[in-house]
């Protein structure tokens, strides 16, 4: 069956955008998991799991890689499902679909970098580009659910001060996130237990410090913005309070594991927490950027007439 005779709404197209976005997401922590359950050679060749073999042999380390990538299909599947609905869906816009491609374009980068990195021995380098990478598949994500449903309901214009708050929130976050794969490359997690693994020539402590910083700096602005949406954004507070209860939680068991010796379970929390700070902060800057109703504004211009 065609995309042309088979129609999606605005809103079941955005129930398959959050699909692929939690999909992405919770392929962040099962990655997160390959390492810090020293997993990350359990497969030392790619794409198959070893050169004789496809799959692993009865071994738990092995079968933790193998199943990270067999989960890379179901993210496939459902990106794929993003492309097809955003042609599906109707009213057509091209830029969803120039948006969904992307996350095809990031998802196979990823295999192709997951690849380069197993061959290169779990070098640190490349596992923090592994990371970063995750970190823009899942911004473009949060992206596409944000506008798939966008059918002129939106609640609102957010005033420029918490515009201008929410773009400098972004720039930190990411700061936040490239200071902390700096602890991690330089921390005891390795990725694998049996096998010596490179770790970055910085120290550990120097990089906690450093991060620790920024996650104050982070702090500090979440504080601002907040008071600034009370203030003149009402329809945003929802996502606020959630914001600060993210950036609450992260901060409290980053400084929690750094004090208790970097326990594997924590740190499994704490990429998860990057995360969905990562969502939050790129979810809060679409809200508040753009007010225009993207549907009523494209319509003549993006919209493909139903036959």
């Amino acid at each position: 069956m065609s995309t042309r005779s088979f129609r999606l709404t605005p809103d079941a197209y955005r129930r398959i955008c959050g699909i692929a976005l939690a999909l992405l997401a919770v392929i962040v922590v099962t990655g997160a998991a390959v390492r810090l359950t020293g997993s990350g050679l359990g497969c030392s060749d790619w794409p198959t799991c070893e050169e004789d073999r496809f799959v692993p042999e009865a071994d738990f380390h092995g079968w933790v890689e193998f199943g990270n990538r067999l989960l890379t299909g179901l993210v496939s599947a459902a990106v794929i499902g993003a492309v097809l609905g955003s042609m599906a869906r109707r009213p057509r816009r091209r830029d969803l679909e120039a948006w969904s491609w992307g996350l095809v374009a990031g998802v196979v980068a990823q295999v192709l970098l997951g690849g380069i990195v197993v061959l290169s021995h779990l070098n640190p380098w490349l596992v923090l580009g592994h990371f970063a990478l995750s970190m823009v598949l899942v911004a473009n994500a949060v992206l596409l659910h944000h506008r798939a449903g966008d059918h002129g309901r939106r609640d609102g214009a957010a005033s420029t001060r918490v515009r201008r708050l929410t773009v400098a929130l972004v720039g930190l976050a990411t700061l936040v996130l490239a200071t902390g794969t700096l602890v991690t490359g330089s921390g005891p997690h390795a990725g694998s237990r049996d096998d010596p693994i490179a770790r970055l020539p910085i120290v550990v402590r120097e990089a906690a410090r450093v991060h620790g910083s920024t996650v104050v700096l982070l702090l500090v602005l979440v504080a601002a913005l907040v008071m600034a949406i009370h203030r003149d954004a009402p329809h945003l507070r929802p996502m606020a309070h959630l914001l600060v209860v993210v950036v609450g939680a992260q901060a409290a068991i980053g400084w929690t594991q750094y004090f208790t010796g970097v326990p594997v379970l924590l740190v499994g929390f704490h990429v998860a927490g990057a995360t969905a700070l990562w969502m939050a902060v790129v979810k809060i800057h679409l809200s508040a950027a753009d007010p225009r109703p993207v549907d009523a504004a494209t319509t003549s211009t993006r919209v493909e007439a139903a036959p």
